[in-house]
């Protein structure tokens, strides 16, 4: 009898916790992360048609992605905290044969900072925003996401991109168009964190547009 009354009560708490928590579309018209405690859904389903591996190939360069969700995740600010869905990403680039990196054993690690995986969705872009999609449809949406290395994690700053998705259909075939831009001042070196400056403003992967085909 106990343990009914204590179901009933946890259940009625978790019930009260949750129906006091608005749910707004993660890319509505409300300003994302302004709400405490709100949930930013990706409620239609925007994030799906990302989801799985995708890969290109040219000779003996590749570069696979592979994106799944973060559903709810509880982000803290400064200011607020919330929880939002994500869609999150890892790569492999290999490049004349040789591996130059490879982050697949990071999807799956738990964090509590969102931006320690190396893909991560920002938000939603029109045709005509840097860079454009001549080919889009006028309501079309791509996918801005934030796009890092391992090994540049420690340049101050970080090294400021742009990296767009788009899916396509092309003969029965899902593929991805990638447009990966750099968005700095054009310096030449950058400094780390410890000290010395960096003669880096790239990444292993080249900036530059690629097709990637969805893999079964």
């Amino acid at each position: 009898m106990k343990a009914y009354i204590y179901s009933l009560i946890l259940g009625f708490i978790v019930f009260n916790t949750y129906s006091q928590t608005p749910i707004i579309n993660r890319y509505g018209v409300e300003k994302y992360g302004r709400i405490e405690g709100a949930y930013y859904k990706d409620i239609n389903g925007f994030h799906n048609q990302y989801i799985g591996t995708w890969v290109y190939n040219n000779g003996n360069t590749t570069f696979k992605v592979v994106f799944k969700p973060k559903d709810s995740f509880h982000v803290t600010t400064d200011v607020r905290n919330y929880y939002a869905d994500f869609l999150i990403g890892e790569f492999q680039y290999i490049d004349n044969g040789i591996e130059k990196v490879n982050t697949f054993s990071n999807i799956n690690q738990t964090y509590s900072n969102i931006f320690d995986y190396n893909i991560v969705s920002v938000t939603r872009i029109y045709k005509s925003t840097y860079p454009l999609c001549l080919e889009c449809e006028e309501d079309e949406r791509r996918l801005l996401l934030f796009f890092n290395e391992p090994s540049r994690r420690n340049i101050w700053g970080g090294i400021s991109n742009k990296f767009v998705i788009r899916r396509f259909m092309q003969n029965g075939q899902e593929k991805l168009k990638v447009q990966f831009v750099y968005t700095g001042n054009g310096l030449e070196s950058l400094n780390t964190m410890d000290g010395p400056p960096a003669n880096i403003n790239s990444f292993s992967v080249p900036y530059g547009e690629y097709i990637l085909v969805k893999q079964p």
